[in-house]
């Protein structure tokens, strides 16, 4: 089958006849051969035919000055393309090389391609290129190399094919390979060229379709294209739309008749002008971080939950007291530790200054890997990523140098690292957009954020869009590849500010509980059911006619048993008191857990989980204190302590919204309910929004990293 040549200077390739002997991303191109130079819907029996340029060396008195506006890859940059459409993943990186490549007696400019899919490189091409003199852009030749893989994503080979030089017939086909138009200097529509030509080896053919058509990328950017329509003479099914911007270059790429496509994402400066000056007479007060973007407020945890493609994950990040010394800046503390299954993956403290500009910076970080067995047993440790500005803590021969988290101006196009510890660590962002509008999962709007997009030399297929909101920070992460979008749930301020103020609350009639989102009137009863993993589950819950003096209030007591297919699992009596503010407090429980072998035999019974305000029923060295089950006037943000035993029940609320209409799984419709995000920071992973309807109290529960819910079934009041 004959080959086609594939133009790396936009994206990638890999064309029909390779396809099939590439094990991943095979279907890349598909587009990717369209992508980059394979096209074409009868090419060869367009009239007029296309042209060939006509070649001269004499034309070229600067070849390798390239500034064609629509043919746009400066010294030192890395550009970066993603696929937006289509089943396959994959990531481009186009690189200007330095130096130049002679090819007929011309100094051409050299362009590094790369595709990237599922972590593996595919395909890695130096293209060549001139500009003649009247501003056209040559395509002088590429060197290929395709990589080819084993299930287990073990290279098992590498071809050639695809490679071509103009003047030279590498392939001994008795025809010289000739140069043709990558970029004409001013495109007019119409225009009918070789883009190359190798006769019957790589005849790309581009066809000038409209100028200026709008087009507007994922990301929201917008540009002003002109738009090439690129086919093959020897290649009759490719066919394939390219969108060139002034300034940029290639935007995006369409293959005819397929939801595939290949978008710009982002064009990063991979030189000393992206790392910043880092000068220590410039931190007044450096751990007093307040940028609008990034602010790191002591006390407050934010929680972020995402779906991976291996399971659910909750990342909790807090700014640690005391501060911490890098490169002679007290620098602030801050925690990330990442959740999945009940097991911690990930724990790691970083590192941040802000500079008497605002610059936030990025000073080090110290990481904690766990890893598992199937059982869930730790069986190993490791530190893999930890850096600090300063030192050379990985012995590579480098001192790490610090970056900006996010700097102080934020003007898009700009970009930065965040970390540069050369072959070890070169995070860099850049920012993408301001004034973003963005909705959360739980339905928070907000408004006026930064989007920025993350991105690792070292590992460029690992894209990351990043959204960061005034006043609280990263708010969302979307990977470009996966599926692993996080988001922030819950801000929880665990400091004392949120544990409910008892010594000032008065409880003259405290056994009335009439709030309309939590009453509790004598007699009262309601039955939830739950489909886990273990069976069906049932809550029955009933107000009990005894009460209990609980530090000096009188508290009616509540009765909660669950059963698991039918079988009691855990009896509790809760005590509960409404202060005359008409809060509901909570101030304690009672807890039999009942145990079973696997034939369903009680082997015993605990009481975990039991506290009472007032007292130290574990001896943990703390007193108990009471917490608000339910507040008077909810307002939207508040977060509290339900109950606050130091180190063995610190359950929180947070209310999300109010005025919610909720129509469950069973189809039963409330108006007018309360939403809260329910977070035990001793528990991080278990993550729960539960509804309250007026008149009736709870009527339903997602536990967030579950496909389980908790649903009212009955009531009785």
């Amino acid at each position: 089958m004959k080959q086609c040549n594939r133009l790396s200077h936009r994206f990638a390739r890999v064309v029909a006849s390779r396809v099939a002997t590439v094990t991943v991303g095979s279907s890349l191109l598909a587009i990717a051969a369209s992508i980059t130079g394979c096209g074409g819907s009868g090419g060869s029996t367009s009239t007029p035919p296309p042209t060939l340029p006509v070649f001269s060396a004499a034309n070229f008195a600067n070849p390798a000055v390239v500034d064609n506006p629509l043919w746009n890859f400066p010294l030192n940059t890395s550009t970066t393309f993603a696929t937006a459409g289509g089943s396959d993943l994959e990531t481009i990186v186009v690189e200007r090389l330095s130096g130049t490549r002679i090819v007929m007696g011309l100094d051409c400019i050299r362009v590094r391609d790369r595709v990237y899919s599922d972590g593996l490189l595919i395909e890695d091409t130096e293209d060549w290129y001139a500009q003649d003199d009247a501003g056209n852009v040559w395509y002088m030749g590429e060197a290929v190399i395709d990589y080819q893989y084993d299930a287990n994503g073990v290279v098992i080979g590498t071809t050639t094919d695809g490679s071509w030089e103009a003047g030279l017939d590498p392939l001994a086909t008795g025809a010289v390979a000739r140069p043709g138009h990558a970029m004409r200097a001013q495109p007019a529509v119409g225009d009918y060229y070789y883009q190359e030509f190798y006769a019957g080896e790589a005849e790309d053919i581009g066809r000038v379709v409209a100028l200026n058509v709008p087009v507007v990328l994922a990301d929201g950017s917008a540009y002003a294209c002109v738009q090439v329509q690129e086919t093959s003479s020897i290649e009759p099914t490719a066919n394939e739309f390219k969108y060139f911007a002034p300034g940029v270059g290639v935007v995006r790429g369409e293959k005819v008749g397929t939801s595939e496509s290949v978008e710009f994402r982002g064009r990063f400066v991979v030189s000393a002008i992206s790392q910043p000056l880092f000068s220590a007479g410039n931190f007044t007060t450096p751990s007093a971080i307040d940028h609008p973007h990034f602010p790191s407020q002591a006390g407050i945890s934010r929680v972020f939950s995402s779906d991976e493609t291996d399971g659910h994950e909750t990342t909790v990040v807090e700014r640690l007291p005391g501060t911490r010394i890098v490169m002679g800046i007290a620098c602030a503390r801050v925690r990330d530790r990442v959740y999945a299954g009940g097991l911690l993956l990930e724990d790691t403290e970083d590192w941040f200054a802000e500079d008497d500009a605002g610059n936030v910076w990025y000073m080090g970080e110290e990481v904690d890997n766990y890893a598992y067995d199937a059982d869930g047993m730790l069986i190993g440790v490791d530190h893999d990523g930890s850096w600090e500005a300063g030192l050379d803590v990985a012995g590579t021969g480098m001192t790490a140098l610090p970056g900006h988290q996010l700097p102080a101006s934020l003007t898009p196009g700009t970009s930065y690292y965040q970390e540069f510890y050369p072959g070890a660590a070169e995070d860099m962002g850049l920012i993408v957009a301001t004034g973003v509008a963005l909705d959360l999962p739980d339905g928070t709007h907000l408004t006026n954020c930064l989007q920025t997009l993350d991105w690792n030399p070292l590992d460029p297929e690992g894209l990351e869009y990043k959204f960061y909101a005034p006043g609280i920070g990263l708010v969302r992460e979307e990977g470009l590849h996966d599926s692993a979008n996080a988001s922030l749930v819950g801000s929880f301020d665990r400091s004392s500010a949120s544990i409910p103020n008892f010594a000032g609350a008065t409880f003259m009639m405290s056994t009335l509980i009439n709030h309309p989102l939590h009453p509790l009137p004598a007699g009262a009863s309601w039955e939830y059911e739950e489909e886990t993993r273990d069976g069906l589950e049932t809550v029955e819950i009933e107000v009990l006619p005894s009460t209990r003096v609980v530090m000096g209030v009188t508290c009616v007591a509540v009765r909660d048993r669950v059963r698991l297919d039918g079988v009691i699992v855990e009896d509790t009596e809760d005590w509960f008191a409404q202060d005359d503010a008409g809060n509901v407090w909570y101030f304690g429980e009672s807890v039999v857990n009942y145990e079973y072998d696997d034939n369903g035999v009680l082997l015993g019974t605990n009481t975990a989980g039991s506290w009472e305000a007032g007292l130290d029923v574990d001896a943990v060295g703390s007193i108990a204190q009471p917490g608000i089950a339910m507040w008077a006037q909810p307002a939207v943000g508040v977060t509290y302590y339900q109950e606050f035993y130091a180190t063995a029940a610190e359950d929180m609320g947070q209310i999300v919204a109010i005025g919610v209409t909720l129509t469950t799984p069973g189809g039963v419709t409330y108006a007018g309910c309360l939403q809260t995000l329910d977070w035990n920071p001793l528990d991080p992973d278990g993550l729960e929004y539960k509804y309250y309807a007026p008149a009736i109290g709870l009527v339903y529960e997602r536990k967030l990293h579950e496909d389980a819910f908790l649903e009212l079934t009955d009531s009785s009041l």
